[in-house]
Order: C-alpha cells, then structure tokens, then sequence
C-alpha cells in the first residue's frame, strides 16, 4: 500500500513539472527551501488536547506565469508533535507527522525590488502518519493520504539580484474520517532564481 501512494506523489510532482516547464517555457521561476513550526489545533483525545507542535521544512518551485502571479508545486514535511495522555496505568504517547506535496499558486503585491506582500493556496495530497505508545503495550502505528488543502499569507525582501527571503504562514485542512484535521504553519525560507 505504502508503495501505491509513494508512485502517486512522484507521478504527482513530475505531471506538475512537465506542466509547469510546457505551458511557461519562456518566463523565468524561483526554487525555494524554508522550515519553521507546526501546530496543530485538532482535539485527538476528545479532552480538547492537541498535538504539541514541531519542526516543519520543506521545499518549492514556482513558475512565473505574469509579473505578478506564480504556480508551482511544493512539497514538505511537517512534524505535529507528541501529546501525552491519561494518567497511569492507562497513559501513553501519541505522535504524528505529515508529509505533503500540492500544486499552488501564488499572488504577489509590491515591487520586486523592495518588500512585497504575497498570498498563495493550494490543494493535494497529505499522507498523515499517527504512532500511539502506550505505556507498557506494544506501539501502534497507522497512516493515511488524503486530500487536503491550504492557504497563506507571507513576505518577501530581496537579499541578493537573484535572491529572496520569505516568511510565510498557512492555514491547512485535511478531510479525514469524523473529523477534519487542520493545523498551522509559520515557516522562513530562501529563494534562488532562475
């Protein structure tokens, strides 16, 4: 099954790629590396606790399609946290992580060569991984690819002819069995033009 999804999220970034390199040939893009936090802000133990939140990075690569408008793919991993539950002899650990690859595009406001505002939304797969560590039982792991998607908001400053310095945060949902998963996102990256 693990092998299914991992072709899906290639066949995915390479449909994109191709995509993206066909339709704008001729305009020039940028490739982005950033890591920050993720927080998630869903109850998983129905006690109104949530994961406790972690590191999160990832990576994209946007195409110019007009002066003011990017599309692209990105791709990251974001680390939600642990959260300790119950209270002994019934207590344990629960920890997860997802691992997300999406289509996006963007908007940008202001001029490239000051700070300029950017807006952006995309929508894709997100393949969850949820571990539980009882204490004293045997550790039980599950995972899942859904569809999910995500909106944000950042900025931008030059720091270089070719260079940027990004911060971005983003709000993600995911469409799950009972309940949506959402969590948030507070990231700092670099840009490289191409």
């Amino acid at each position: 099954m693990k092998r299914i999804h991992l072709t899906l999220v290639l066949v995915t970034v390479f449909c994109v790629a191709a995509f993206a390199s066909a339709a704008s040939a001729n305009t020039a893009g940028s490739m982005e590396i950033n890591a920050g936090y993720a927080k998630s802000s869903t109850d998983v133990t129905g006690n109104n606790e949530s994961m406790g939140g972690g590191i999160a990075f990832g990576a994209g690569y946007w195409r110019n399609a007009s002066p003011t408008v990017q599309w692209g793919a990105e791709a990251s991993w974001d680390n939600l946290g642990s959260l300790d539950y119950g209270t002994s002899p019934t207590n344990g650990t629960l920890k997860s992580n997802i691992i997300r690859i999406n289509p996006a595009l963007r908007a940008n406001f202001g001029s490239k060569t000051g700070p300029s505002f950017f807006a952006q939304g995309g929508a894709g797969l997100y393949h969850m991984s949820f571990k539980d560590q009882p204490s004293g039982g045997a550790e039980v792991s599950a995972t899942q690819s859904k569809f999910g998607f995500n909106l944000g908001a950042g900025v931008g400053f030059p720091v270089g002819p070719k260079t940027n310095m990004n911060f971005l945060g983003q709000y993600h949902s995911i469409s799950t069995e009972g309940q949506s998963t959402n969590y948030i996102e507070f990231k700092a990256g670099v840009g490289f033009g191409l």
